[in-house]
């Protein structure tokens, strides 16, 4: 059967998919969606357009729904690894039948399934090029010392927009020349940080973050427990000289060596490692207990290749088969190892910078820590593998879903954990404020620095049994909601005024407002819906919960009741209908948006919700200035 390799121009702006009212699609894509939706569209933006979603989320998801609606022409999307290319291929693959659109039910007809290719240099052919809706490309591809280069195949016209994944990487000058040469393409960058490898910001407009505290708080991700190792005894020596041996607190005291160094020595310790692999392996097995048939497995990170070698064997003695992925190995090995995982024929996973960022395999629910790190960007890459929720089909206990996390004290960890651990009272906020009613008015009368360093090593001994230090992170979230949500049914489109809860002649007035915008919106109901979310998730799960961290503010205390705010006749029936400090913030905003705009919610024009958004940083911004007074 000759394949059709029929183009359509108008493919993504002419098909219908269903993405407001899906049921399969999470909270965070359809939000994302719908500010890009209006970056581009409504709001007519060239800038690129920057969100920020957290490792399981769903990134590649989102990929796939980006450019209806948006994008004119071809869609271009760049991944920085091989590893995350083949994700994203066997994600948005349509003749996969497990491929995005049809299991998230985007779509309900293979005919409605966009052209999906893999660029691959000199082995595509034109034809296969031209037919494309989507184009997907490994970054090495587009280097511009390789004749087969993209840039040289095609027109500077040839995509309409382009979508980087894990964008933090785009400080080459391969990406910065790719974009240059595709100037006139719609850009989108997603990343799981707004900074770059080097830690400088990426280049664009930042329209959505969706924090890690939200995904937790909604259980789209594991929950995190940490355990530090703490030794009995540990004595260091320097210079290959056994003779003489140190305590860690000795030797910075008399500033022998600093602490990289010692972090170093203990990394590179087989005593220390041993005790690692000996938690990690205790973690693992209560996890597989009374023949739990979730295959959890344990992630190891190496300092370099010689490092996992030696972690493997320690694995290997005590009986663990290991599946070991680092850049040396030929590109058989790598696969063969990744079926390994895939197929559940080892327990344990050890890799030297391969499996990072995009690497998706939900079983990895044992995070052991062979090496220290330096900054935020690479050690939370590391933990995010096992972030990937077990979905609650597979899940037969609340514990498989809590990730562990076992590192040794002397590698110097606890700042950046810390990053975790002030998630957590965001994700309570959150939870708490998810079923807050928000009245607005009363309802009664009532390592990115670069620096020189010493790379020796010395020699590290442990004595005794040790003791392990346990730091939890969302984990009583997932034990006291044991019981499984049950799926809410889709629910039929319903007419714009019921929909919105109002009349029909207000809803033929919104419509009327639509017409002759610059870029017209075709379902008005959806963008208003979009914006209701969106100002919802604003008050809820990122300014209440981030006023409350940063002025350390408990959100069941009632101490901001006396703050002057609320000593106004107009808002002071705030504090007598309530108790608590997010109740106070939440409803404080949204009866200030309300005074703002001048009228409630249901009676909002179509331009007031726009203007909404605007008016939140300005609330914002006056809240935190008057705490800040309040709490001096």
């Amino acid at each position: 059967m000759v394949p059709d390799l029929s183009y359509d121009q108008n493919y993504f702006m002419s098909v219908e998919p269903m993405i407001d009212d899906n049921e399969y699609l999470r909270e965070p894509q359809k939000i994302a969606y719908g500010k890009i939706f209006e970056h581009f569209v409504s709001q007519n933006n060239t800038s690129h357009a920057i969100v920020v979603l957290p490792t399981g989320v769903g990134k590649t998801g989102l990929m796939g729904i980006i450019p209806y609606g948006i994008a004119k022409g071809r869609v271009l999307i760049i991944t920085p690894q091989i590893v995350i290319k083949d994700n994203v291929i066997g994600s948005l693959n349509p003749e996969n039948p497990e491929n995005f659109w049809l299991s998230q039910r985007i779509f309900s007809d293979f005919d409605n399934l966009p052209s999906v290719m893999e660029f691959e240099g000199r082995k595509t052919k034109d034809e296969y090029l031209e037919s494309a809706n989507i184009v997907i490309v490994n970054i090495q591809k587009l280097q511009a010392r390789l004749a087969s280069n993209l840039t040289k195949r095609v027109a500077p016209d040839y995509f309409d927009m382009i979508i980087i994944d894990e964008a933090h990487h785009s400080t080459a000058s391969t990406w910065v020349e790719c974009l240059q040469y595709f100037s006139h393409a719609k850009v989108v960058k997603l990343t799981g940080t707004p900074y770059r490898t080097d830690g400088e910001k990426i280049v664009g407009e930042i329209v959505y973050n969706y924090k890690l505290s939200a995904a937790m708080a909604h259980e789209y991700v594991k929950s995190l427990e940490n355990f530090t190792y703490i030794p009995d005894e540990l004595f260091l020596t320097l210079d290959n000289d056994d003779t003489k041996q140190y305590t860690v607190d000795q030797i910075l005291e008399l500033k022998l060596k600093d602490e990289d160094w010692i972090s170093r020595t203990v990394a590179f310790s087989k005593d220390c490692s041993e005790k690692i692999v000996i938690e990690s392996i205790k973690k693992l097995e209560a996890k597989l207990s009374d023949n739990n048939p979730v295959p959890h497995k344990i992630i190891s990170v190496a300092c370099s290749i010689a490092h996992a070698e030696q972690i493997k064997q320690l694995y290997e003695d005590h009986g663990y088969d290991c599946a070991i992925v680092h850049s040396d190995m030929d590109g058989k090995d790598i696969q063969s190892a990744l079926l390994a995982i895939i197929n559940n024929k080892v327990k344990v996973v050890i890799n030297v910078a391969m499996l990072g960022e995009g690497y998706d395999h939900r079983y990895l629910s044992v995070a052991a820590i062979f090496r220290p790190f330096r900054s935020q960007l690479p050690y939370a890459q590391f933990i995010g593998r096992v972030l990937r929720a077990i979905p609650a089909s597979e899940a037969n206990r609340a514990s498989d879903n809590i990730a562990e996390i076992v590192c040794h004290r002397d590698y110097y960890l606890d700042d950046l954990w810390d990053y975790y651990k002030k998630e957590i009272q965001d994700s309570e906020t959150i939870k708490y404020l998810a079923n807050l009613q928000l009245n607005e008015e009363p309802v009664s009368e009532l390592d990115s620095i670069s620096r020189s360093v010493d790379r020796s090593v010395g020699t590290a001994m442990e004595f005794g049994e040790g003791q392990i230090i346990r730091d939890a992170y969302l984990n009583t979230i997932l034990i006291q909601q044991r019981k499984a949500e049950e799926e809410v049914d889709l629910q039929k489109l319903k007419e714009i005024q019921k929909i919105l809860g109002i009349s029909a002649k207000e809803a033929e007035r919104i419509i009327q407002q639509t017409k002759g915008r610059t870029s017209p919106v075709k379902r008005p109901d959806l963008y208003i819906k979009r914006k209701q979310k969106g100002i919802d998730y604003r008050i809820r799960e990122e300014i209440v919960p981030g006023i409350l961290e940063r002025f350390n503010l408990d959100i069941k205390d009632d101490n901001l009741k006396t703050c002057r705010i609320f000593r106004t006749s107009k808002y002071n029936w705030i504090i007598h209908n309530n108790n608590e400090n997010g109740a106070f913030l939440a409803i404080y905003i949204n009866s200030v948006l309300k005074d703002m705009i001048g009228a409630k919610r249901d009676d909002w024009e179509f331009s007031d919700w726009d203007t909404a958004e605007k008016k939140l940083d300005q609330i914002e911004e006056y809240l935190v200035k008057v705490i800040e007074d309040f709490t001096k």
